[in-house]
């Protein structure tokens, strides 16, 4: 029985991961709450932002502990906030997964190494340098801006968004962002068919808090509608009572102002299967 908030969790989750059998440029997708997404193509696993330490915070617990979590092939972490490139998840699921190659920003790796990670499974992400993690498979990161763009003393930015080439398929996860002038200039060259995107936004409360804001649900459609996506699907609205969006606003938002796009909200431990268009 899955756990409250899940659609699917703990080993039937797991199971249902490791033996999705996709034909040929078809893709699955599993939702793990946040900005946490898994994807599968062929064989391979690829968990994007996967955040499961169990928290007093969280609206709803993790689907799994990460010491189970010793079938993905690549883990990659946008940026080095909690929710995103979280200490005890990566740290148990390398120690647990030996196989587990890591996709972290440049300016993270020496924090990622301290975490016991060997050097030699982590690959260092700078901007516009496209990583081939099997044949067929490439993820070009690209830059995001969280509140503002940061950069370490070598030029790198510490927060990123990705551009995963598969066969059938090319997808973008922006990571935490909000929107720079040039967004939809710097992506719609990359023809992305699946958007994923933050929607939770920010406003005055959370600012004086010191809780960087996001995209809201207008901004994401209209970047998902200029960048010419097939689908958007919302992150980053659902894991944190304080930071969170009612993702129905969004979809009234493309009811209106973007009839005949898709969007998808997917609930936590659902998998999603993608064929484009």
């Amino acid at each position: 029985m899955a756990l409250q908030g899940w659609y699917k969790s703990g080993e039937e989750l797991l199971d249902e991961m490791k033996t999705t059998k996709l034909p040929e440029k078809m893709t699955a997708l599993w939702f793990l709450g946040q900005a946490g997404i898994v994807v599968k193509t062929g064989d391979t696993l690829i968990a994007i932002d996967p955040y499961l330490e169990d928290r007093s915070v969280r609206t709803f617990p993790v689907p799994f502990e990460p010491s189970q979590a010793d079938l993905f092939d690549f883990v990659i972490c946008s940026h080095d906030h909690g929710d995103h490139l979280n200490y005890y998840t990566v740290s148990e699921i390398a120690k647990n997964a030996e196989n587990t190659r890591f996709i972290i920003p440049a300016p993270h790796v020496r924090k990622v190494c301290g975490l016991g990670v060997s050097e030699g499974r982590i690959i260092p992400a700078h901007e516009n340098r496209d990583i081939c993690l099997q044949e067929g498979i490439t993820v070009t990161p690209v830059r995001a801006m969280h509140d503002e763009f940061h950069l370490d003393e070598n030029g790198d930015y510490e927060d990123m968004g990705f551009v995963i080439r598969i066969p059938g398929a090319v997808l973008y996860h922006s990571g935490d962002t909000v929107e720079w002038d040039t967004m939809v200039e710097d992506l719609a060259p990359y023809g992305i068919d699946v958007a994923l995107l933050p929607i939770n936004g920010s406003d005055w409360k959370r600012k004086h808090r010191d809780c960087i804001g996001n995209l809201n649900y207008r901004e994401a459609a209209d970047v998902a509608g200029g960048i010419g996506a097939d689908l958007l699907i919302p992150l980053h609205f659902d894991l944190f009572p304080a930071n969170s969006e009612n993702p129905a606003f969004l979809i009234d938002y493309m009811h209106r102002m973007y009839p005949g796009r898709k969007c998808h909200v997917m609930v936590p431990g659902e998998r999603f299967v993608y064929l484009r268009g």
